[in-house]
């Protein structure tokens, strides 16, 4: 599970050093420093997987720094990329600068000082982190020190997903319970490799997680696997053999992925009100019908038994 972390308990003149310090306890040695007058304010989300550590962060505008005497004491050997969200990002590092809005990634590296600036409307910058070891990543991406703290587009499919992907490892870090643990460093790769002009080169198994969470964030209107393939930048003779090795087809994993949600969604007491219609177009059937009758398939009843049936009093 996550470990969350907020200053809202904290008294407003603890705040600071209460933020700092639950910082670098949890995943980076820095210095923090408000920015004008706002009170600190900020909450994170921290998961490691494997070795890497994965952080979602919101805080009031703030400076992040890293200097020469904290390089040499912490002895970080890491490199780490920021997804923006909201706000922006003022990044320095060796000479170079570089402003990261919403839909940009940076990478900087951990080994050296570097400076960072969040700010932004509503007093308000969120983030996700990513760090991971930097023999790892220089081993895949030899050039990663000259990709520092210049903006990285994120608006091609595979960044998106792999945006994605690292949501919700750090929000859902069990699911998929079929799966292991991805390979945060191979997908930082990717992204740094098209950054630079060059193939992702992800394995098929990897692939396949980042299909997977692609199709999950766009059930209700799933474009055709020629479509899918080119924009994951593989054959379609390929895109249909990372499902083969699954066991599965691409039309049979989009068809279970969307009665699952139409079954998670029926349990949801929230949504009782809500049509079954409009549910199954929302996990993409094409109608009631055909939701419907995938669902009996699959479970043994309608999807009207099943609601009532999972909203029903038990002793």
């Amino acid at each position: 599970m996550p470990i969350s972390v907020s200053t809202d308990p904290i008294r407003p003149t603890e705040r600071q050093a209460f933020w700092t310090e639950a910082i670098c306890r949890s995943f980076a040695n820095i210095e923090t420093k408000p920015l004008g007058s706002t009170t600190v304010s900020g909450h994170f989300e921290f998961v490691e997987i494997a070795d890497a550590k994965l952080v979602r962060f919101d805080s009031s505008p703030q400076c992040y720094t890293r200097d020469a005497r904290l390089v040499s004491r912490a002895g970080s050997d890491e490199f780490m990329f920021d997804f923006q969200r909201r706000g922006r990002s003022l990044i320095v590092q060796a000479g170079n600068e570089g402003t990261i809005e919403p839909g940009y990634g940076v990478l900087y590296d951990a080994r050296r000082p570097f400076e960072d600036r969040l700010f932004g409307p509503g007093q308000r910058v969120e983030l996700l982190m990513a760090t991971v070891p930097a023999a790892s990543l220089l081993r895949s991406v030899p050039e990663a020190e000259q990709l520092c703290a210049k903006p990285i587009p994120l608006s091609g499919t595979v960044a998106r997903a792999i945006a994605a992907l690292v949501r919700d490892a750090i929000s859902r870090p069990n699911t998929p319970a079929k799966q292991s643990e991805p390979d945060i460093v191979a997908y930082l790769s990717a992204m740094l490799r098209l950054a630079a002009g060059t193939s992702h080169e992800l394995s098929r198994p990897s692939l396949f997680r980042l299909i997977d969470t692609y199709l999950r964030a766009n059930i209700a209107a799933i474009r055709p696997a020629p479509a899918l393939a080119a924009e994951f930048g593989v054959s379609e003779r390929t895109f249909h053999r990372i499902f083969a090795d699954q066991e599965t087809t691409f039309e049979r994993h989009v068809l279970h992925l969307r009665v699952e949600l139409f079954r998670n969604l029926l349990r949801q007491d929230s949504l009782s009100d809500v049509s079954i219609t409009r549910l199954a177009l929302q996990c993409g059937f094409s109608d009631a019908a055909h939701g419907s009758r995938t669902f009996k398939e699959r479970f043994g009843i309608t999807p009207r038994d099943f609601r009532e049936s999972a909203h029903s009093p038990r002793p």
